[in-house]
Order: C-alpha cells, then structure tokens, then sequence
C-alpha cells in the first residue's frame, strides 16, 4: 500500500515532465515556423512587387511609346525638322519623371536628309538597337530599377510622300524609352493581407493539431 502514493507521484511528476517538454517543443516549432514564414513572406511579398512593377512598366511603357510615335509623326506631317520632331518625343518626358526618350533614325531617313554620327554608332554598336532595325520588333530590356524599351517606328503609305525609295513596313527608326520603377503605381496590400492571414491562420492550426495529437497519443 506504501507504494502506491510514491507511484502516483512519480508518475504525476513524469507527466508534468512531458507537458514541459511538449510545450517547449510547441515553442520551437512555433518559432521555427515563425521565422520560416516570415523569410517566405519577405521573398514572395519583393517578388510579388517586383513582377507586379515590372508588368505595370510594360504596359505603360508601350502606351507611352506609340503615343511617343503619334506626336512625332504628326510633327512630320506638319513639315517640322529633325528638332521639332525630337520636341514631338520628349514633351512625353514631363509626364513621367524620370524618364527619358531619344530617337535612333534608321539609314533610310539618313540617307535622305544626312548621317548624323551619333545614330550611325548606335544602330552599328548598341546591340538592342541593331536588333530592332534588324528584327523590326520591340524590345524590353529589364534593368535595375528602369526599364528599358525599343520601339520600332515603322514607314507607313502617307510616309511615302515625303520619303523616296522606302516601303510602308520599313523601320523608320527606334524610339528609346527609359522608364523608371521609383514610383510604383500598382498597389499589393491586398495580397500581402492575404499573405498575413494565411500565415496566422495555418499557424494556429499547426499548434491546435499538435496539441489535438499530443492528448489523444
């Protein structure tokens, strides 16, 4: 009969024993999981806003280059020069700061109104550029913090007029946008709510599913 107080006793002393062990492991794996979670959140949460900025940049940058384009054609329409064309192009610049345009002319305009230098180096050694004088389609070049676009501006019939030997199709020349990612114009709060509820939530069923485990072992 003596045995069974001591018994009891040890066995009451074994058990709380193992709840503190338990509950220390619920704390590390809390922690664990709580610092896992928050590197993920960290990661997804800059790719999210990365990828989210850099779609919003295409778009709005190809918009910007066909009206880009517009303006300085109807300035060729009016009969205006070199500069008043480059004018056309740059009033687009006051509307985003930060970025800037400039004009490639291709050979076909340069052999009609003259070489100019600067052009001919950038269609002969800037990559991208020979790539859409020589593809006659657009490219987007991500860079740190910009992006950078090239688009082709094309003869068309009415080019015709003024402009010998080139046929409607032909790459008149391309107009360079840089755009800049300083001034995100997309919001991701909604997604990162989600994110923030989805890390609460899992990891309170995490914690109840292992004490769930822990009294019916």
């Amino acid at each position: 009969m003596s045995s069974e107080p001591g018994f009891t006793t040890s066995s009451a002393d074994a058990r709380r024993s193992e709840t503190r062990q338990f509950r220390r492991f619920l704390v590390k794996i809390g922690l664990a999981y709580a610092l896992v979670s928050a590197a993920l959140f960290f990661l997804f949460s800059t790719l999210m806003v990365q990828h989210a900025h850099r779609d919003m940049a295409k778009e709005e940058v190809r918009h910007i280059s066909r009206m880009v384009f517009e303006s300085m054609f109807t300035a060729m329409l009016s009969g205006q020069g070199r500069e008043g064309i480059e004018a056309a192009a740059r009033r687009m610049e006051q509307a985003v700061p930060g970025m800037i345009t400039s004009i490639v002319r291709g050979e076909a305009v340069d052999r009609q109104f003259g070489t100019n230098r600067i052009d001919a180096m950038r269609r002969q050694n800037d990559r991208d550029v020979f790539q859409v004088f020589d593809s006659g389609e657009e490219r987007i070049i991500p860079k740190s913090g910009r992006v950078r676009y090239l688009y082709p501006a094309k003869f068309r019939p009415v080019c015709q007029q003024c402009h010998q030997g080139i046929e409607p199709g032909q790459v008149a020349g391309v107009i360079e946008i840089v755009y800049p990612l300083d001034n995100p114009k997309v919001s991701t709060a909604y997604v990162e709510r989600l994110m923030i509820t989805y890390f609460l939530v899992s990891f309170f069923v995490l914690i109840v599913f292992l004490s769930w485990r822990y009294r019916h072992r």
